[in-house]
């Protein structure tokens, strides 16, 4: 009978650590580097019970990195030069683009947390109707690991699905934006 009662506590336990395991993971990761902070000392409200507050947070100094910036000028450029009437959007959420099409709320709910954390870097769009011409992943050497790899192909499939061209760009000092140019063209006649 002992034997019985510390495998169910040990099954409890279990049970307890892969349900909120995920979140405790994602926050330490979080938390890694952080200075040490007293969160709540200064009075001030924290949310649910984490020690985060309202106080612990600051701006970044810009939403893209300074290879994306240099980029996103180059290619708004060359889209201007070409006359074309586009909008282009960096740092976009991947669930601002497609969405699940099944219509049972589990495989939706499903769909949607595949996507929900990922983003593209740039998303060119019809000036007009704002609706999504191109897509375009500059990839650096983070893309060569393998987790990236399987998200990377995530993605790829899931735009060839939905018809979105997707265009991985390798990181370099120059671009030729022609191909991209030639192929908004196409799209927009």
């Amino acid at each position: 009978m002992p034997n019985l009662i510390l495998l169910l506590i040990l099954a409890t336990i279990a049970v307890i650590v892969i349900g909120v395991g995920y979140p405790i993971v994602k926050y330490l990761e979080y938390l890694i580097g952080q200075q040490p902070q007293n969160a709540g000392d200064d009075g001030e409200e924290t949310y649910a019970g984490t020690g985060v507050g309202a106080g612990d947070y600051k701006p970044r100094a810009s939403i893209m990195t300074p290879t994306e910036i240099k980029y996103y000028e180059d290619l708004c450029d060359a889209l201007d030069r070409a006359g074309l009437e586009v909008s282009v959007w960096p740092q976009v959420n991947v669930s601002a683009i497609i969405e699940a099409k099944s219509e049972n709320s589990k495989e939706k709910a499903r769909a949607f947390n595949r996507i929900c954390r990922k983003s593209v870097d740039y998303v060119i769009a019809n000036k007009e109707t704002q609706e999504t011409l191109v897509c375009i992943e500059l990839d650096d050497y983070t893309h060569s690991w393998n987790s990236r790899q399987e998200r990377d192909d995530f993605i790829n499939t899931a735009f060839d699905d939905v018809g979105i061209p997707l265009f991985r760009i390798k990181v370099e000092r120059h671009y030729d934006f022609y191909e991209i140019v030639s192929t908004v063209k196409h799209i927009l006649k």
